[in-house]
């Protein structure tokens, strides 16, 4: 009853802002929990990304650190007088055994004063039986070198063929004691001539160098941890959690899985976020644990206070929104519309300006962007149309000087030793080249018309080199009911003749000029057996050079970044070459009748 007596009695004011205050409740208060969660979840992925990046820059330290253990290992696996030790019978009580110590001791030394942030020690184990460190006089705990071949980590030294490997697991038998280190490399001493097992040389590195590579990048309440492949605990900083194996934790499988990643899950009965990355060289992992509750205890703080906001923002909202719906949002929604029109393409689009506020100024300023819009689109069209006019009426009129040159000195030459006949061939031929090359101003042209002026030019061509230059012309019969654009095979032939067959030396010059059909596309070949190029020098030439030598080489960029700007990047050239065999070049093009039919593929 009070509400249909509202209906029927309040003021439609009274109606207004009841609806109001419905309408923006519900938003709001939707929009602030969403809001809450959205920045929780954004909250917790930038702490895990931001890991994830810590973690990655720590797994490039390991993998450096890993590099100097491998460069430590170089340089007593590849000494002449570590393997001269483990393939000679010694005395230990003789000089030059004093004297082989000696120089051991030095190269640790020297490897420990280069790579001083490291705390490792190098062991040596020779099959004859000699050891090191240890003086060879007293009695030593390690086993003897025979009885590792049972061992799994020395079947894979062995079969490492001299690389190094990294082990993880204690290793008593070499070391004679178990000295806590947190990894070992090693590597198999080989003979050159056999290839048989003459020596271990080893790398032990303390867990302490690897705990100096994290322990620098760890927040509050975070923990890393670094696992071997079989999701052993090889270095963390609660040390009583080394050599405690991962492998039996339910979330363990995404880890081993995948190289790198984060997510939720219960570790010491928090939840957590877990990060982790994949040391390189090793296939170790670097994971990263950091308590859920630590990172969102601010946004928990901020979640009070959203409250307290959301509340006087209602107030707020409600009053606004009773003095400006009306003033905002119709010429808001009428200028919404027009831009929807704008972005249909239509920009015959205007809307009166009523008012001199802020909305009046923003609808003066769209129809002011609409006719700008409409000025740039036409000027840009006219810019491109020029564009393409312009380098098509350039490249038509690239008859190379050179050519003309040697063309006309060739018929002056010719009126001694020709026929009148022969000259009139010649200038009969030359003549339709420079018509056909600069008269016609269509884009389009029919294939037929583009052969007959590579034919024109090799007439000529040949004219000049008499008997020593043979042309091939290999050209399927359904290529001619086509249309190109002109002047992309004559540059190309051009440089094939003058930097190919014209620098041959002895033998026949020849030359093929092919084509043929590929599904929708047309293919063209410009074969020779010239002298060649070196490719590499194009591609120099591509990145900005241009001496003498590969000026010639234009053409080829010349045609092909019209062929793409014409017909598109699917289409251009392609050359083949090897220096002292010939070249190859390779023009595609689409088989079409007119431009239209390029806007269709």
């Amino acid at each position: 009853m009070v509400w249909n007596w509202f209906i029927r009695k309040s003021s439609v004011q009274n109606k207004f802002l009841i609806a109001s205050l419905v309408l923006i409740i519900i938003p709001l208060g939707l929009f602030g929990t969403i809001s809450l969660q959205i920045s929780k979840d954004s909250i917790t992925s930038q702490v895990s990304q931001s890991n994830l990046k810590m973690l990655g820059q720590i797994a490039d330290k390991t993998d450096r650190m890993l590099d100097d253990i491998i460069a430590v290992s170089n340089q007593f696996f590849l000494s002449t007088e570590v393997n001269h030790a483990f393939t000679q019978a010694f005395d230990p009580s003789s000089y030059e055994y004093a004297m082989q110590r000696a120089s051991f001791d030095q190269m640790l030394s020297n490897s420990i004063y280069s790579f001083n942030r490291i705390s490792f020690q190098v062991l040596l184990r020779g099959l004859n039986g000699f050891e090191f460190p240890g003086n060879g006089m007293e009695e030593t705990l390690s086993q003897p070198v025979s009885s590792y071949s049972d061992k799994e980590w020395y079947r894979a030294a062995v079969y490492g063929q001299g690389q190094i490997i990294w082990v993880t697991e204690p290793m008593p038998e070499l070391t004679g004691v178990d000295r806590g280190a947190a990894f070992y490399g090693v590597r198999i001493s080989k003979r050159f001539e056999s290839g048989s097992p003459t020596g271990i040389v080893a790398v032990s590195v303390d867990e302490s160098s690897l705990s100096d590579l994290y322990g620098s990048a760890l927040d509050k309440a975070q923990e890393i941890e670094i696992v071997d492949a079989n999701g052993r605990i090889i270095s963390s900083g609660h040390k009583d959690q080394i050599r405690q194996s991962l492998a039996d934790r339910p979330y363990y499988y995404k880890i081993r899985d995948y190289d790198s990643g984060y997510f939720r899950a219960e570790e010491g009965g928090k939840e957590q976020l877990i990060s982790f990355q994949t040391i390189g060289k090793t296939n170790w992992k670097l994971i990263s644990y950091t308590p859920t509750a630590t990172v969102l205890s601010s946004i928990n703080q901020l979640q009070k206070i959203v409250i307290l906001v959301f509340a006087g923002v209602v107030l707020l909202a409600y009053a606004a929104s009773y003095f400006m719906a009306r003033r905002l949002a119709v010429p808001i929604k009428r200028l919404y519309n027009h831009f929807g029109r704008v972005e249909l393409g239509d920009l015959s689009v205007r809307l009166p300006v009523n008012s001199e506020d802020e909305i009046g100024h923003l609808t003066r300023k769209f129809n002011r962007m609409i006719e700008r819009i409409q000025e740039l689109l036409e000027n840009i069209r006219l810019e491109q149309e020029r564009k393409r006019h312009a380098e098509l009426q350039a490249l038509q009129s690239q008859i190379n000087p050179h050519f003309l040159y040697n063309t006309l000195a060739s018929i002056r030459f010719m009126l001694v030793k020709h026929k009148p006949e022969t000259i009139d061939s010649v200038i009969v031929a030359l003549v339709k080249l420079l018509k056909q090359s600069i008269s016609k101003q269509d884009e389009l042209i029919p294939i037929g018309e583009e052969l007959e002026m590579v034919r024109n030019y090799l007439y000529i061509q040949q004219v000049r080199q008499g008997d020593r230059m043979e042309v091939r012309y290999e050209l399927e019969e359904e290529l001619y009911e086509y249309k190109t654009i002109k002047l992309i095979l004559q540059p190309l032939i051009e440089n094939a003749i003058f930097h190919g067959l014209e620098r041959k030396g002895e033998g026949q010059r020849q030359l093929v000029v092919r084509g043929y059909m590929e599904r929708t596309d047309i293919c063209f070949e410009i074969e020779d057996n010239g002298i060649g190029m070196d490719l590499g020098a194009m591609e120099s030439e591509a990145a900005g050079e241009q001496d003498g030598k590969l000026v010639h080489r234009g053409g080829y960029r010349n045609v092909h970044e019209r062929l793409q700007l014409n017909f598109g990047g699917n289409y251009g050239i392609s050359v083949q070459s090897q220096a002292g065999e010939g070249t190859t070049v390779l023009i595609r093009i689409p088989a079409i009748h007119k431009w239209e039919e390029v806007r269709t593929r």
